[in-house]
């Protein structure tokens, strides 16, 4: 009997990774977000030299930016909605095949800022909510006891989407690595942006769309083909607080063991049937510190995604140089989402996201002072990357050891995961009116380090018993 439920426990598990492998290919596809900083240079400069929209400048193409993470926090919460209705792997399949067909799209659309933002802005960002939460949350029921890990490897692939993708966008489009050659703002001589003489690479930006929309679909239907429901015994094997064996008893940790808010009370055991409702979530402490810390940490994930090669353009004449150096950050951001999942795994959320934010926090406080070559930008913008993918495995991990990671829990982590539109909003809004009345870059940096030190000061105040959560919310109610 031991050795069937040993094998059986082992199947599940290598069925487990595969799940796992299915939802890495699937959210590399949806990590093409973290091209923008690279493509938007040539987006910018087609629609300035061959559209009608002649004053378009780098920061009126952040709202492209900007509406992809609203559409995908706005539908993070249907994605687990749907769920719930249709099943896992059709939400996800939705979800996939909305991102390449709004990509293929916005071959027409290009010729259109207005058009642009609604397909590669708004409708892209849609997809990619659909599908996010859902192909995460399914992982980590194949793999409960490893949450942490499991969270940040397949938002490592969210990550590696730009390792993947920046090298095509940028071999496509500039294969002869030429840099941009007009600088039409003398306050900003960093801005810079192809012209009229390099037709032939203007020309090939709407056909690098459909290029990644033939990529996308390519690896989504791998994707979607390894993905399965878990069964119904694994599922109730996972009732247990921090997942214990199949024949084992619930686990008994003191508060003092665990910060990340799983703990039970004193010389309790019990089991964790906790699985919030969204609305049982909104009455939670924890959810708006979770929701204030993703809000915070916004500003410099969206700062960071637009401005990195722009920041770069500024001193390194290098268009493959700078490419390369998205790539390696991408690297960066996809093994930081596996580093940080581990921390927390290891010392609790709280004292992994504080670190992550200070950290995130000096680095912006010191970019100005990064302008002196080339390969030591490069070691920050990696750096800069190492913090930027850390908030997208330690939220997940936190929401569901804070509300449950049951049917509802898609839907719950889309709910902090709106932190995220509030956010992208205010951080279009800050550098729009910065660059308006020419602030300098350092002033706008600064900001943003304000943001991410305040986020570290609302960490503090996460700790919760679940237990107690449970019974208050519910009482409440």
């Amino acid at each position: 009997h031991y050795f069937i439920q040993s094998n059986l426990r082992m199947n599940e598990t290598a069925r487990g990774f595969l799940v796992l492998l299915g939802a890495v290919l699937i959210h590399i596809t949806l990590g093409v977000l973290y091209c923008f900083g690279n493509f938007s240079t040539y987006i910018a400069s087609y629609l300035r030299y061959k559209t009608k929209f002649t004053d378009i400048r780098f920061s009126n193409t952040q709202w492209i930016l900007t509406l992809m993470v609203c559409g995908q926090g706005s539908t993070m919460v249907l994605g687990g909605l749907l769920e719930k209705k249709i099943g896992t792997r059709l939400t996800i399949l939705l979800g996939c095949v909305c991102l390449s067909t709004t990509t293929a799209l916005s071959y027409f659309s290009i010729h259109s800022f207005y058009g642009l933002i609604v397909t590669y802005g708004l409708l892209f960002g849609f997809s990619i909510g659909i599908a996010y939460s859902t192909a995460l949350t399914l992982s980590m029921r194949w793999l409960p006891k490893y949450k942490g890990v499991v969270a940040g490897s397949v938002v490592a692939g969210f990550g590696l989407g730009a390792m993947v993708f920046n090298p095509i966008i940028t071999k496509f489009i500039n294969p002869d690595n030429v840099s941009p050659d007009v600088a039409p703002y003398p306050d900003k001589p960093e801005e810079k942006y192809f012209g009229p003489d390099n037709d032939a690479i203007l020309n090939r930006v709407p056909y690098c769309f459909l290029v990644m929309a033939a990529f996308f679909v390519g690896l989504q239907t791998i994707g979607n083909l390894l993905l399965k429901a878990p069964p119904q015994q694994l599922v109730q094997n996972n009732t247990y607080i921090n997942g214990p064996s199949e024949n084992g008893p619930p686990s008994s940790k003191s508060p003092e063991d665990d910060e990340q808010g799983d703990a039970l009370l004193p010389g309790q055991q019990v089991q964790d049937e906790l699985d919030l409702t969204p609305l049982e979530v909104l009455k939670s402490r924890n959810f708006w510190i979770l929701w204030f810390a993703f809000f915070c940490n916004n500003q410099g994930i969206c700062y960071c995604s637009t401005y990195w090669k722009t920041f770069g353009q500024g001193f390194i004449d290098n268009d493959m140089f700078l490419a390369a150096i998205g790539s390696a950050g991408s690297i960066a951001n996809a093994l930081s989402r596996i580093f940080w999942g581990a921390v927390s795994d290891r010392t609790g959320y709280k004292i992994a996201m504080s670190t992550l934010q200070a950290l995130f926090a000096l680095l912006y406080i010191v970019m100005h002072y990064t302008q002196s070559g080339k390969w030591g930008y490069a070691v920050f913008v990696f750096c800069l990357f190492f913090c930027v993918g850390g908030s997208f495995s330690l939220l997940p991990a936190a929401s569901c050891s804070s509300f449950g990671s049951g049917v509802n829990s898609s839907a719950n982590y889309g709910l902090v995961f709106t932190a995220a539109v509030v956010g992208s909003l205010l951080n279009l809004l800050i550098n729009t009116e910065t660059t308006q009345h020419n602030w300098p870059d350092q002033h706008v940096q600064w900001i943003v380090a304000a943001f991410l030190l305040a986020g570290c000061i609302g960490t503090a105040f996460y700790k919760i018993y679940r237990e107690q959560t449970m019974n208050v919310i519910r009482e409440q109610s």
